[in-house]
């Protein structure tokens, strides 16, 4: 079974894992209504490359968002989930360095698109759209950490 927007050509790049504030930047990014109660969100990012050529190809965010259920790491009712596709490149240059990786999804549509820094090979930051590092609060940030890779 293949995952949506998966095809038999595909390999998975890797999964990335994460928790973010819910700020007014990102709503927009997870089609989260601005009036939504929100604390936090938990990201998972897929990222697909041509088996052949390790080319980027799709991408999969599956998000849950809401207000923190005390005493756990999860959310009052379950939360509300998002799911996002679409197509992804990498490109060079963030705010702090010319020659930054940086993996951009929906590159063909600005106002949906989003980037991350590649910190390392198992570490990526979201960046705002001045490409410039997302910063956090004191329990989430927008930092996100490989999970599994299979090639």
């Amino acid at each position: 079974m293949f995952f949506k927007g998966y095809s038999q050509t595909s390999s998975t790049f890797g999964f990335f894992v994460g928790s973010s504030p819910c700020g007014n930047v990102i709503r927009p990014l997870l089609n989260m209504p601005l009036t939504a109660e929100c604390e936090f969100t938990k990201w998972t990012i897929t990222l697909h490359q041509d088996s052949a050529t390790e080319a980027p190809t799709t991408f999969n965010i599956s998000c849950v968002y809401g207000i923190g259920q005390p005493n756990t790491s999860g959310f009052v009712g379950g939360g509300t989930k998002v799911e996002i596709e679409g197509k992804w490149t990498i490109v060079k240059g963030s705010k702090a360095n010319s020659e930054a990786v940086v993996y951009q999804l929906n590159p063909d549509q600005p106002e949906k698109s989003v980037s991350f820094v590649k910190l390392d090979d198992n570490i990526i930051h979201l960046l705002y759209s001045d490409k410039s590092l997302m910063i956090g609060n004191s329990g989430q940030s927008y930092t996100f950490n490989k999970i599994k890779n299979i090639r």
